[in-house]
């Protein structure tokens, strides 16, 4: 059975390692299939047109943030066309709002805890042209040896953060998008929605189903057998699409979730499933060798 994960991030956004690295950490894990979805933006999609893949098959994708009815979450779109207008145009206004949202950041680092950034490092950080985050300003954070890592910025100063201006795209319109550009849209490990607001996914279907989602990401490093198996369910009942993907960042960001780790508790070892997401993105005369056929079951409950 082929193995894939269509759930990695890369120096783009908040990962370690660069597309090359990650291409090559793809084939020692033994990774047939894979995408690279990083945060709000598609740099990756286009630096992966010189990378060496053969023998693998690569989805174009990205991860973006999202927000409807006071819930944030994210998205997954894959087999996305990177020179659409409209993906451009909404990944430009994001990081315009991003901009606006890290000056508030490096304004409070400073007003509440007296943590002054730099004039250089600020500018740095404004005309970059990768994803720049809470995450990148806890890494410069750390670099500079102001914080232990990454993870206590997050605890100790953000989540005391009055944010105002918001990073995210409206669920709709993000959906919207991402089938012009002719992809598919995916909820991202709807546990971490669950345990964020304290909510059951079927009770907040009704608002993705209006949007437009295609799927979602029953396998994730987040979820355990228990999840897993309510998330198949609903799929199976709406007929959506599933996914999977481990949500890879590398040593600093996540550094237990590993490439290709599909669940919290390894479950993925010991059941035989199928990525129906996998059947739109891949070329029909390439599915043969991925599937061959329908053979490959579908999770047992």
């Amino acid at each position: 059975m082929k193995k894939y994960d269509l759930h990695i991030h890369s120096k783009f956004s908040d990962g370690d390692y660069s597309v090359e690295e990650i291409v090559s950490k793809v084939r020692e894990c033994g990774i047939d299939i894979f995408s690279i979805t990083d945060h709000d933006n598609i740099e990756s999609i286009k630096a992966m047109e010189k990378v060496d893949k053969r023998g693998l098959v690569y989805i174009p994708g990205v991860e973006l943030s999202c927000e409807k009815d006071g819930y944030k979450m994210h998205i997954l779109g894959y087999n996305i066309d990177a020179n659409n207008t409209e993906l451009i145009q909404l990944l430009q206004n994001m990081k315009l709002r991003k901009n606006l949202r890290n000056l508030e950041i490096i304004q409070q680092l400073k007003e509440k805890f007296g943590i002054i950034i730099s004039k250089d490092d600020t500018e740095k950080l404004l005309t970059a042209k990768n994803f720049v985050g809470q995450t990148t300003i806890a890494r410069l954070l750390t670099k500079e040896g102001i914080i232990p890592n990454t993870q206590y910025a997050f605890e100790h100063y953000f989540k005391h953060m009055d944010l105002k201006t918001p990073a995210t795209a409206p669920l709709d319109q993000a959906i919207k998008i991402i089938h012009s550009a002719g992809g598919y849209a995916i909820l991202a490990h709807p546990i971490s929605l669950e345990k964020t607001y304290g909510v059951n996914i079927d009770d907040v279907y009704n608002m993705f189903k209006n949007a437009g989602i295609d799927g979602i990401e029953i396998f994730n490093s987040k979820h355990t057998l228990s999840d897993i198996k309510r998330y198949l369910k609903l799929a199976k009942r709406e007929n959506m699409l599933i996914s999977g993907g481990s949500d890879f960042h590398g040593k600093i960001m996540k550094p237990n979730v590993k490439l290709g780790g599909l669940s919290r508790d390894g479950t993925e070892k010991e059941h035989h499933y199928k990525m129906t997401i996998l059947s739109k993105c891949i070329e029909k005369d390439r599915i043969k060798d991925v599937y061959d056929g329908d053979e490959i079951e579908i999770w047992k409950i």
